[in-house]
């Protein structure tokens, strides 16, 4: 199967659009020679997103429990990615240094690694996109006009900028086709996270220690009480086991111990499924 052609661009525009608030918070990019990013990317937040999510939420309809349980690990992996790849960013371009970095050979894995974890992950959100094909492709159509728009004013964009030369390259396929396309279509959040408010200390989800090579154990905070599961999930989002069965459990905080001695090393995550949604977090078995 072909995996799906994502420039950086486009894989950055879509983590943008479907992750929290605190990654869209998180240190850009060096500045490059590409034109008009700044005022494309608001363009695209403003004119093209929420006709894409209109359109996004027609499918969500369509699509069973299992396949948004599904979905919301494979956001929570690319998310992981994405923080991977700014960690390794950050590590080998301090202070925002625009040159070509040179890599060690830790480094050099750690970034092959990244794009053999991309690849996978794409090619998995691919495969649940192939039975929503021509539902997809028919939501597409209707934006049809819209879309010609928005590549007339992008184009316009990107030929104010002083450097010509890349426009060719943004015009081949905009943002909002390439959003439009089976897996970024997918991928994307239904409906625009709200910004969220500064969460009281010892509120979050969090998996500690991490990484972890005998044991480890889940702190989360339930808003208020209900059902609570909790499966461990490989790498790959396959469910593993359920830590937890559903239970009812008060309001306020837990802490969940596991124990991970006979797991192989590598990446896993805890899937924490209550009435308000499930949420992932990701923990390595070293």
């Amino acid at each position: 199967m072909q995996l799906p052609a994502f420039s950086a661009f486009a894989l950055n525009l879509l983590l943008l659009c479907t992750a929290p608030v605190v990654l869209a918070q998180a240190a850009p990019r060096p500045a490059t020679t590409q034109p008009g990013r700044p005022e494309i990317r608001a363009y695209v937040q403003q004119h093209v997103l929420p006709a894409v999510r209109r359109q996004r939420q027609q499918l969500e309809t369509r699509l069973s429990t299992s396949d948004k349980a599904q979905l919301a690990v494979y956001r929570a992996q690319f998310h992981d990615l994405r923080q991977r790849g700014q960690a390794l960013r950050a590590e080998t371009q301090p202070n925002g240094a625009t040159a070509r970095p040179v890599l060690t050979e830790a480094q050099q894995q750690q970034r092959q690694q990244l794009r053999t974890e991309t690849r996978a992950l794409l090619l998995r959100v691919s495969e649940l996109a192939r039975p929503h094909e021509a539902d997809i492709a028919r939501l597409a159509q209707e934006l049809k006009p819209q879309q010609e728009k928005w590549a007339a004013d992008i184009q316009a964009l990107t030929s104010q900028s002083a450097n010509p030369e890349p426009t060719a390259r943004h015009s081949r396929r905009s943002p909002g086709q390439r959003l439009l396309r089976p897996v970024a279509f997918l991928l994307l959040e239904p409906v625009a996270a709200p910004a969220a408010p500064t969460a009281p200390a010892g509120a979050e989800t969090r998996v500690y220690p991490n990484p972890t090579a005998t044991a480890t154990q889940l702190d989360y905070e339930l808003p208020k009480a209900g059902p609570v599961t909790v499966e461990l999930l490989d790498g790959r989002g396959n469910t593993l086991r359920t830590v937890q069965p559903e239970t009812k459990q008060e309001k306020g905080s837990h802490t969940l111990p596991l124990d991970v001695a006979d797991l192989p090393v590598g990446t896993y995550f805890f899937k924490i499924t209550t009435r308000a949604g499930a949420e992932t977090r990701r923990f390595v078995k070293e």
